[in-house]
């Protein structure tokens, strides 16, 4: 595996493993049952990108980092879950973006291919959805 697409492969990784960690304190906070579930779904996603991400590196002969990434710290330091979602938001475009940065790296065809591709379909969509959810969802200050 080229080294620039592991080393992105492992940024990915840590990321994806940061909005576990966030989305595991986060849910509860949450009042509204609907966005609690969103969000449920969405840190059993980030955490399937974990595994997934996790055995592509190590098939590729590479290394999968051990670390977790700083969003999560980033995110419990805000003072609201309104602010909290709204990171939580930010981060998703981000890593939508690191996606589609990992894309120009790897191969033209093959596993590392298909779950990128399929990473940034789920995270395009998630950004769209979830920011409108929060809107709908969240009419009050929390």
């Amino acid at each position: 595996m080229d080294k620039g697409l592991e080393q992105m492969l492992n940024l990915l990784l840590e990321s994806e493993r940061a909005g576990v960690t966030a989305l595991d304190h986060l849910a509860p906070q949450v009042e509204q049952e609907e966005l609690r579930q969103f969000l449920l779904g969405e840190r059993e996603e980030e955490q399937r990108n974990v595994r997934g991400l996790e055995e592509l590196i190590r098939d590729g002969g590479g290394t999968p980092s051990q670390k977790t990434g700083p969003f999560a710290d980033k995110v419990a330091a805000l003072d609201s879950v309104r602010a909290r979602l709204r990171l939580m938001s930010h981060g998703q475009e981000w890593v939508a973006r690191k996606v589609e940065e990992a894309l120009a790296l790897a191969p033209s065809e093959g596993p590392i291919r298909q779950f990128l591709q399929a990473m940034a379909n789920r995270h395009r969509a998630e950004v769209e959805w979830g920011r409108a959810e929060v809107i709908r969802l969240l009419g009050s200050d929390q």
